[in-house]
């Protein structure tokens, strides 16, 4: 059975309106494209019960046509001369009869968040509609982002406030950041380079005792997951090396003792470590301890790289248990609860074309299942693509890169058994995206 929603209009409905490309939206509604690149809306109904009867909902005479299914509403967008600009579009929002709701006027744009409120972008300036896109608030916010249901974040003459639906001022436009978090009903805001936390209950502001903090973020690859971003990385006594203004080389750029909070600034993970990072799995952080000592050199081909040393690194969970000793030189996160750990070697930051990301050279590996090492740290590499493992741990030594045509590979379960005989071979343990 296909469940794909993407051209599935019968041939005859194709030909007769010249279409292209078409996408189911919901029940019998359907967007599309023709020849002429123009985008419009079909709806089908049953005729004398025994076929389908298709007609136009929307005509095709858009440029581009979307749809909000948390609202149930069908965005078309008219480009003037056909090419697209912002401040010269005109939107139009239709319901599910084909009704339209709203026309924009020259030079407003709107924009439905992920919780479903409307806001009204006007001149550079933003507020709130009500879901009949009547005007719920003057547009008047340089920014404007939805905290809950209830309440939002704005800025407005260089500084962050708090306001509600109906324009009412929550916290004063006084603040230089307000997170985005809203935890046990409180929220974490900056000013004069402090940190608070802010208890909606009862228009209160805790300070916290750190000097920065970060959104989350990870060395790993697609890390962290949606369920971490309710956490922040905290670093107390932080001094900052401007010098390192990557987005990724946040490990050097701020020094002092790191750790994870929550959107309230509850401490998760306590300000012990010499950095701290997020890992896929949610309930686990990756953590090193020692002072990062920073070298940078070029190398025999006259790359510049950067590189860390007098560090080690473990894993802790959520509640700050040890589960990987930290004592290792480097760690990669290859499945869920499976780690890959290394000593010796040369921890660096690859920037190579599309890379990107601190990695580690010349050491030798093992692996751990949660706590269990489950192989010996001997070896040169590990089979990892899309960097994972499936199934198996495959290792050799004496390569750069793990050699899927090669005879010479020692093979793991995830429980640690070595297998001698009938060896699985690599390339039938492949993720192929």
């Amino acid at each position: 059975m296909n469940d794909s929603p993407y051209n599935k209009l019968p041939n005859d409905i194709k030909r007769k309106y010249k279409i292209v490309y078409s996408e189911l939206l919901c029940d019998n509604i359907t967007m599309f494209k023709n020849k002429d690149e123009k985008w419009g809306v079909l709806s089908s109904n049953k005729k004398f019960g025994l076929f389908n009867f298709y007609d136009f909902l929307i005509k095709p005479i858009y440029n581009s046509v979307g749809f909000n299914k948390d609202l149930k509403l069908i965005e078309a967008v008219k480009y003037e001369n056909n090419i697209w600009n912002q401040d010269n579009n005109t939107y139009f929002y239709f319901d599910l009869d084909g009704k339209l709701i709203w026309k924009s006027e020259t030079g407003e744009s709107v924009q439905i968040d992920k919780l479903g409120n409307i806001l009204l972008n006007k001149a550079n300036k933003i507020g709130i509609l009500n879901k009949d896109f009547t005007q719920r608030t003057e547009t008047k916010y340089q920014r404007l982002n939805a905290l809950s249901t209830s309440y939002f974040k704005a800025f407005q003459y260089g500084k962050y406030g708090i306001i509600n639906k109906d324009d009412v001022i929550i916290l004063d436009f006084e603040f230089e950041e307000i997170l985005n978090v809203i935890e046990k009903n409180k929220v974490i805001v900056k000013k004069n380079d402090n940190y608070y936390s802010f208890d909606f209950d009862n228009n209160s502001l805790t300070e916290l005792p750190f000097t920065k903090i970060l959104n989350a973020s990870s060395n790993t690859y697609k890390a962290p997951s949606t369920e971490s971003l309710k956490y922040y990385k905290s670093i107390v006594d932080c001094k900052e090396n401007e010098d390192y203004d990557d987005y990724n080389l946040e490990m050097i750029r701020y020094q002092g003792k790191w750790g994870i909070i929550n959107g309230a600034g509850n401490i998760i993970i306590p300000n012990d470590y010499s950095f701290v990072d997020f890992l896929r799995n949610p309930k686990y952080f990756k953590v090193c301890i020692g002072e990062i000592e920073v070298v940078d050199y070029e190398d025999d081909d006259e790359n510049y790289i950067t590189s860390i040393k007098n560090v080690k690194w473990g894993i802790v969970d959520i509640n700050n248990e040890i589960i990987v000793p930290i004592e290792y030189d480097w760690i990669d996160e290859v499945e869920s609860i499976v780690w890959v750990v290394y000593k010796g070697g040369t921890v660096f930051y690859n920037d190579d074309y599309q890379e990107d990301y601190w990695t580690i050279k010349n050491a030798k590996l093992g692996v751990y299942n949660l706590t269990k090492l489950i192989t010996p740290i001997e070896y040169d590499v590990i089979k990892k693509n899309w960097f994972r493992i499936k199934d198996y741990i495959f290792v050799q030594n004496g390569k750069n890169y793990f050699d899927d045509n090669s005879t010479e590979y020692d093979v793991f379960t995830l429980e640690g058994k070595k297998i001698e005989a009938n060896k699985p071979k690599p390339k039938d343990y492949t993720y192929y995206g």
